[in-house]
């Protein structure tokens, strides 16, 4: 457990790094906005729904 929340403290940092850049919220790899219902569910996603069910299937 103790291993998951650090991961998810160095993902939130990133999060918050994105926010300050003006980056949050924009994919990483289409670079279309990520809809707000899947920020609102996942805060640290940085890829839309299409592109992380892309990444799955590769």
């Amino acid at each position: 457990m103790l291993d998951q929340a650090g991961r998810d403290v160095v993902a939130l940092e990133a999060a918050a790094a994105r926010v300050a850049e003006g980056g949050y919220g924009v994919c990483e790899v289409c670079g279309a906005p990520i809809p707000a219902g899947r920020l609102e569910a996942r805060p640290t996603a940085t890829t839309c729904v299409g592109c992380a069910t892309s990444a799955r299937r590769r």
